[in-house]
């Protein structure tokens, strides 16, 4: 009896600390454009501080993304600084970047970071496809999700 209360807590202890230590990501916006070289630079410092953090970058190089258990925001955005990138103030609001849908293209699916609302999106661009193109059919899944 006495070690089941003593396991249950060393298994509740464990679960917050999973819990505690699960990645972030954190999206900064650049004043500025930046190049591949400029991005090198960056990785090499948010790995400097953190080397299991990983950095991503958007297409068009204005957004950068750190993926991190241990670093803060503001660890995370003087790392960044640090290379000489001047990064706007907050964080950076990816909704704003999500393409307009197009009724006339297939569906595409966009991440934007909140699962949920991408899979209500892809849906209802899936749905009102199909509605106007019943001979293309599109799986309401998207591809990528049957890899799971």
């Amino acid at each position: 009896m006495r070690y089941r209360a003593i396991l249950s807590t060393a298994l509740l202890i464990m679960g917050f600390s999973v819990l505690a230590q699960a990645p972030v990501t954190r999206s900064f916006e650049v004043a500025n454009t930046f190049d591949r070289s400029a991005l090198k630079f960056v990785i090499e410092a948010v790995a400097n501080v953190d080397p299991m953090a990983n950095v991503t970058y958007s297409d068009d190089m204005r957004i950068v993304q750190v993926k991190s258990a241990q670093l803060s925001e503001v660890e995370m955005r003087t790392a960044i600084e640090g290379t000489g990138l001047q990064l706007r103030e907050g964080l950076a609001d990816l909704s704003t970047y999500l393409p307009v849908a197009d009724p006339t293209a297939p569906p595409v699916y966009v991440v934007s970071g909140n699962e949920v609302e991408d899979q209500e999106r892809y849906r209802t661009a899936v749905d009102t496809w199909n509605a106007t193109h019943p001979e293309q059919p599109y799986s309401v899944t998207p591809i990528h999700s049957n890899d799971r």
